[in-house]
């Protein structure tokens, strides 16, 4: 019996003696896991950070190339776009609606722009005037870089109305598209035309 017990004695340091050496495999597997769980979860921050990446695909599943250049009928809608702003407006809206058709001219003129909207701004509040622009025809000339509306323009005050017609020429010349102006079509003179 006493063989038994010295067997069981002389084999006790050897587990656990294994039994440490897992526990310490144990520890490091544990630790390494949590390294990755914890590069993964900065990675995916900052993928989420960075926002997705659209790619352009063709019909075949190859990657398209992304046409930059600006077609008459995008200029035609940001002048469209800029007219609303610009000359659709009441007395409560007029420096709302002139800061977003600021966003549509060229920014090194934006300083020019907000000095000439001052006394239409002054007048259209002490006067509570309304206007509405509905553009009829919108010509792009891409050569001289230059669009001609023909617009309806309905004006109220003092309980009256008048409806006229507007004609616009407009120069334009094609910068960075923005989030507020994504055709990236800037105005840089804009002159009224006498009513024909």
């Amino acid at each position: 019996m006493k063989d038994k017990i010295s067997i069981q004695l002389s084999s006790y340091p050897r587990a656990m003696r294994e039994f440490a050496e897992e526990n310490l495999n144990i520890k490091f597997l544990l630790g390494a896991l949590l390294a990755v769980t914890f590069l993964m979860l900065i990675l995916v921050l900052y993928l989420i950070k960075q926002g997705p990446t659209v790619i352009a695909l063709e019909s075949s599943g190859s990657v398209a190339a992304i046409e930059t250049k600006v077609t008459d009928a995008q200029i035609e809608s940001a002048a469209k776009e800029y007219i609303r702003h610009r000359y659709s407006w009441n007395e409560q809206n007029i420096s709302e609606e002139l800061t977003k058709a600021k966003f549509f001219v060229l920014p090194s003129l934006v300083s020019a722009f907000e000095r000439s909207m001052q006394e239409t701004m002054k007048f259209v509040r002490e006067k509570k005037v309304r206007q509405r622009v509905y553009p009829k025809s919108v010509t792009v000339d891409l050569k001289e870089k230059r669009i001609s509306v023909l617009a309806d323009r309905i004006t109220e005050f003092d309980n009256l109305k008048a409806a006229t017609e507007l004609r616009l020429l407009l120069q334009f010349t094609v910068d960075d598209r923005t989030v507020i102006n994504p055709w990236g079509v800037y105005v840089t003179k804009e002159t009224e035309e006498a009513a024909r």
